[in-house]
């Protein structure tokens, strides 16, 4: 249910192994480059800006990184619903758009809401 992105020579998405954990495979030959720690959720989203991926679990988190080479570089983790998330977060702009089970929420990269 999650769409991987292309992060430089690597696919980055999300495995249903470890109750769903972040992978990165090597796009030429497919090897796997790194894992995440799993846990994740049942159902996650991968999205590119720039040099940063912004990774949005079932859990309602969403996980600023960068994909290096060989590790998921995690910048920061933010809670930012109530209740379960399973729509890919909108990047416009300044604001991040998530939507949960029962709303739409914006919240903008100065830490507002």
């Amino acid at each position: 249910m999650s769409s991987p992105v292309a992060a430089g020579q690597a696919i980055v998405g999300l495995s249903h192994r470890n109750r769903g954990q972040f992978v990165a495979l090597d796009a030429a030959t497919g090897a796997t480059l790194w894992t995440a720690r799993g846990r994740e959720g049942d159902n996650a989203s991968v999205v590119r800006a720039g040099d940063v991926l912004w990774l949005s679990t079932t859990n309602s988190e969403l996980i600023v990184a960068r994909a290096l080479p060989t590790r998921r570089e995690e910048l920061r983790r933010y809670s930012v619903a109530g209740s379960a998330m399973w729509a890919h977060p909108a990047i416009a702009g300044r604001a991040i758009v998530v939507k949960d089970v029962d709303r739409l929420i914006v919240w903008t990269v100065d830490g507002g809401r």
